[in-house]
């Protein structure tokens, strides 16, 4: 079985959901000191002239190796209100925004206290939204030990996986020998994506899943981040 992690995303970007469809099982992963400048608070969005930012802001004065599970929102500020009117002013006329007006609505008029309850929630709708199945973890219900590789070796051992599915970002850490000497696996994979009509003229990549399903719609969503031609894969235990 493989297996896959990764820290919760503010509305991930496609290959995230495309890894998690990719394996049977996904943990999500928080008990790991959070960045400020990650994809844990904030994600890109098209604009007309070409993206921008929306963001969540935390409380991170003298909190510099904090946890993602601990991760506070900083609610000072009327970012909520502020972050559906731009979502709104920038997706309201797309095709299928009023399929998903109701979600964004209630997710924003919520009172979020945790960051990464935010992101868990915003994740897991966007499962059931594209009817994937793989079975979800949550590291808060183990107790995984080492740090980087030892921990995912372990977190394979813990959840009955022998093979491990990595982002090819996670390459600067991942040391395969740690695997293949635990008798597991590693893979890596790197989606590639394709392009789409956007919201406004010409094609901007990197953006998160808001954008796609806002121009293309569920089913075509799904199609395009369930098809293995958009995403590269290295060959078992080895580097890509």
């Amino acid at each position: 079985m493989i297996l896959s992690g990764h820290q919760p995303n503010y509305w991930p970007y496609p290959g995230l959901i495309g890894k998690i469809y990719m394996s049977d099982v996904f943990m999500y992963v928080t008990k790991v000191q959070f960045e400020k400048k990650s994809w844990q608070k904030r994600n890109r969005v098209r604009t007309k002239d070409a993206w921008d930012y929306i963001q969540v802001p935390v409380v991170t004065k003298n909190k510099f190796d904090q946890n993602i599970c601990d991760v506070q929102i900083n609610n000072d500020t009327d970012w909520r209100s502020k972050t559906y009117r731009t979502i709104s002013l920038l997706y309201g006329k797309t095709p299928y925004f009023s399929e998903y007006k109701d979600f964004i609505e209630d997710l924003y008029t919520r009172q979020w206290e945790y960051l990464s309850e935010l992101d868990i929630h915003i994740m897991n709708w966007l499962l059931s939204e594209l009817k994937i199945t793989t079975k979800i973890c949550y590291d808060r219900d183990y107790e995984f030990e080492g740090k980087k590789t030892d921990m995912l070796v372990d977190m394979c051992r813990k959840t009955g996986c022998d093979t491990y599915l990595s982002n090819l970002g996670s390459s600067a850490y991942v040391e395969i020998p740690c695997f293949t000497d635990a008798g597991l696996n590693h893979k890596y994979i790197d989606y590639k994506g394709c392009s789409y009509k956007q919201a406004f003229p010409g094609f901007e990549g990197g953006l998160s899943i808001l954008d796609m399903l806002c121009c293309c719609g569920t089913e075509e969503t799904r199609r395009i981040i369930t098809d293995v031609n958009n995403y590269d894969f290295s060959e078992l235990n080895r580097d890509m």
